[in-house]
């Protein structure tokens, strides 16, 4: 059968389970294209892969422009057909992408059904098709047979401008059935033993962070809201990560100081943060929010942030996930002073918070949810 091909500037390492898992329910006819990020770039860190992925790859190389502002594809003609003519071509929905145009079209002189999978809007700006970045994609959506957003809210956005039978939702999500077998194993140990196992003193709550430590992840705000729960009671913050804010952290932590914080570094495998997430009441993420959303509800560990500032996004779509006083908390970007009332709330009501994480990550946020949108949007591109 002729394959399906998957068109990327790069693969992030989380990516990858979600396309093996995609080859499997095509029947092994899946075929990845894909560069790898200029030398000096900090995607590195998330493309490096320690075993050979199982699907089918047609590399092709990446031309970078202004740092990494533009990109385009060179040789992408060659690797389109490097294992014969594609079915259809699902290509990333990225508005950098010069050669994005240009692969819809001669996909489809191939006799290709197209679908473009993405964002389809900006974290920095409102979504105004009034404006060109918006209106291109917009357009791109309407030129492939079909769109695939990340969430529901991304789709509710397109469906005024796009033909809802061609729009698509393939929630954005991890590898969380790797995830519900780590937590399933700390579960057989106990939270108190694992505690114990990490060193968190007894009758403290758990308070844990994931992601790079930069200004856009909230990390003055993190030291200041535990600063204020830690004066209220016992209580442990882990910070899982690495970045440019470490070291002025570090010093403030000392200076002030604040007991109790833990800088354990980058963790790139997953088995190495389990326990700490596992061990964790609430994950305090007062910026930026992504993928750390779907980490903390497969240990089921809610999250507590802050909503967008008005006007909009912000965050990434994973935002959505968070249901406020649900599956945690988003405060009001105006008043980050709600923050340790949030944290306090999550605390007081947490087997209720938890259970209602774990639950909406194992019902919406598994790979085979995530591939049946994926896999429906092919379908219908191919007609």
């Amino acid at each position: 059968m002729n394959p399906i091909v998957y068109v990327s500037r790069i693969v992030p390492r989380y990516r990858v389970p979600v396309l093996e898992r995609l080859n499997e329910r095509l029947d092994g006819r899946l075929v990845v294209c894909a560069g790898v990020p200029p030398g000096t770039s900090s995607l590195n860190t998330l493309t490096e892969q320690r075993e050979a992925p199982a699907y089918r790859t047609a590399p092709v190389q990446n031309l970078w422009l202004r740092g990494e502002s533009l990109h385009a594809h060179r040789g992408l003609k060659r690797a389109l057909t490097a294992h014969g003519k594609p079915a259809v071509v699902l290509a990333e929905e990225s508005p950098r992408s010069l050669t994005l145009p240009w692969l819809l079209r001669y996909a489809k002189q191939l006799g290709a059904g197209t679908a473009i999978w993405g964002h389809f809007s900006s974290n920095n700006r409102p979504f105004d098709p009034s404006r060109w970045p918006d209106r291109y994609r917009v357009w791109l959506a309407r030129h492939a047979d079909a769109a695939v957003c990340y969430t529901d809210g991304i789709r509710n956005l397109l469906r005024p401008h796009v033909p809802a039978e061609k729009l698509f939702v393939a929630r954005n999500t991890l590898d969380t059935d790797r995830l519900f077998r780590l937590r399933e194993g700390l579960e057989r140990e106990g939270r108190e033993a694992v505690r114990r196992r990490i060193g968190i003193p007894e009758g403290h709550a758990v308070l844990s962070f994931i992601g790079r430590l930069i200004p856009s992840k909230g990390t003055e705000l993190l030291l200041d809201t535990f600063a204020q729960i830690r004066a209220r009671r016992p209580a442990t913050l882990l910070i899982i990560g690495d970045g440019p804010e470490r070291e002025a952290m570090q010093q403030r932590t000392s200076f002030e100081p604040i007991p109790d914080v833990h800088f354990l570094g980058a963790m790139a495998r997953w088995e190495r943060s389990a326990p700490y997430l596992f061990a964790s009441d609430v994950m305090l993420m007062p910026g930026y929010l992504g993928l750390a959303v779907n980490h903390a509800f497969a240990f089921g560990v809610p999250v507590v942030s802050r909503e967008a500032p008005a006007g909009i996004r912000f965050h990434s779509p994973e935002v959505e996930f968070v249901d406020d006083g649900i599956t945690g908390r988003l405060v009001p970007w105006a008043t980050p002073e709600d923050l340790p009332a949030a944290v306090q709330d999550v605390l007081t009501h947490h087997d209720r918070y938890a259970d209602a994480a774990l639950d909406y990550a194992t019902k919406h946020l598994s790979l085979d949810v995530m591939v049946d949108g994926l896999v429906d949007a092919i379908r219908y591109a191919g007609g």
